[in-house]
């Protein structure tokens, strides 16, 4: 499967008039970027390698926000027209204090605050007031926001979210063959690609992937944060396991429930679908809701165990991982949890831990 580059389109896009935003992980409203023209480059493990960033931030800083800053200060943002940081944790906060307060961004910088009591009587008023007072602030850059063209961005965007559901559904039940790397490039075109040109290629794969995979592979669920290192996806298709769902902050936590008919209020469709995303750590979800939804994915897809591939200091992740721990073994459902950094690869002794937990649960 041809996968679009993406600096590449960034810069075709810039070259057609449109605006650039660098937005930092995780939960944003892309709708009403797209309805203003702008194009969402979403920035979680670019490939650098960390040097300058070391010396704004604490030793133990994730290094999503580490790899963050320091594509930063190496000069490779110079064609963003802004930046975006929703608050999705401690860390993402703190960095974009440095980058707005200290270093003195050339672009202009917007915070995205999401309710950090998401289930309390008062979460849906606040966040509908967030959007609302986001979109007033980006007009100020970018212009008046034109309705019509908001809610076309919401309908396209639960289009987007019907073929994600339909590719999850599809490798839940072993019906698209590709391997896991594959599979995560092919969705992972969502950080970057604007609805004109993610729907053809998410339309396309589902089509050449038709028909249940031939080799009988050992499912399981992978969850954390977002399907890195690579290495370790290839590992899983040498050793025959299919990651047939995930828990990941930038997989499945992100799909949209039903559609939401924004023809009224486009804000409150909004903000109505964000009240019906999966549990997750940085939304404060309750572990009892974290546990049913992992045991809801072992049980539709037959996953023979979890992994938890947990970057390096991240604190929402850790904070869950024993007790989702607890709940698994309760059920007799076997986990293996990995401390992984970015980019870094897998080291000899995480190899073999992976190698026997699949010896394991095969």
């Amino acid at each position: 499967m041809e996968i679009i580059e993406r600096k590449g389109y960034l810069l075709a896009q810039k070259e057609k008039g449109r605006t650039v935003f660098g937005v930092f992980p995780a939960q944003y409203p892309k709708e009403i970027l797209w309805a203003m023209n702008a194009v969402p480059a979403e920035i979680w493990d670019p490939p650098v390698e960390v040097a300058g960033a070391n010396a704004h931030l604490q030793s133990y800083i994730c290094s999503v926000v580490r790899m963050g800053m320091e594509l930063i200060l190496q000069g490779k943002c110079y064609f963003l027209d802004g930046f975006l940081f929703p608050h999705t944790c401690d860390s993402i906060q703190n960095m974009a204090s440095v980058i707005y307060d200290y270093m003195g961004a050339k672009s202009p910088c917007y915070f995205f605050y999401h309710p950090k009591a998401p289930y309390s009587q008062g979460a849906p008023e606040y966040y509908m007031a967030q959007l609302r007072n986001l979109a007033d602030l980006l007009e100020k850059q970018l212009g008046p926001m034109d309705h019509r063209a908001l809610k076309e961005a919401i309908e396209a965007s639960n289009h987007i979210s019907g073929l994600l559901h339909q590719l999850y559904e599809k490798r839940a039940t072993a019906q698209i063959p590709g391997g896991n790397r594959e599979f995560y490039r092919v969705v992972r075109q969502v950080e970057y690609l604007l609805p004109e040109d993610l729907i053809p290629a998410l339309e396309k794969y589902l089509h050449k992937n038709q028909g249940k995979d031939p080799q009988n592979k050992i499912p399981v669920i992978l969850s954390g944060v977002l399907p890195n290192p690579p290495q370790l996806l290839d590992l899983l298709d040498e050793l025959g396991v299919r990651i047939a769902h995930d828990d990941l902050l930038n997989g499945s936590r992100r799909l949209l429930g039903p559609p939401i008919d924004p023809s009224t209020d486009p804000f409150k469709a909004m903000r109505d679908q964000y009240f019906q995303m999966p549990p997750c750590s940085t939304r404060s979800s309750p572990i009892e809701q974290r546990s049913d939804f992992l045991l809801q994915l072992i049980q539709k897809t037959g996953a023979k165990g979890v992994i938890f591939n947990i970057v390096k200091f991240c604190e929402p992740e850790w904070f869950d991982v024993p007790n989702l721990q607890t709940e698994l073994k309760k059920h007799n459902i076997p986990s293996l949890v990995l401390d992984t950094e970015i980019n870094q690869g897998l080291s000899g002794q995480m190899t073999t831990r992976v190698e026997a937990f699949v010896e394991m649960i095969s």
